[in-house]
């Protein structure tokens, strides 16, 4: 189904899978990418967090508009912020 004016733009951090053992860990939801990359550079500071800094590991943030993945912005520790990627081309004028 496609985006409708109607449909909630939310940032989503995540812990994506990076191993053949792993799944997908929502790390919270947010409502703008701002909130969201604050977050996820907090969560990767935190010592004793359990995702703390490791400069193997990467977490994501994902924009969605109602049931559409746009865009991937990809964090590492020891190089910042990468992106955006887009995965979605957006459908109309919904941006």
């Amino acid at each position: 189904m496609a985006a409708t004016p109607h449909s909630t733009r939310v940032y989503i951090a995540v812990d994506p899978v990076q191993d053949y053992e792993e799944t997908l860990t929502i790390l919270g939801v947010y409502g703008s990418l701002a909130a969201a990359q604050v977050a996820v550079r907090q969560m990767r500071a935190r010592p004793d967090g359990l995702y703390r800094w490791s400069p193997e590991r990467a977490t994501e943030v994902q924009e969605w508009v109602g049931d559409e993945h746009r865009t991937t912005w990809s964090f590492h520790p020891a190089s910042g912020w990468k992106g955006p990627v887009v995965t979605v081309e957006p459908s109309g004028a919904y941006l």
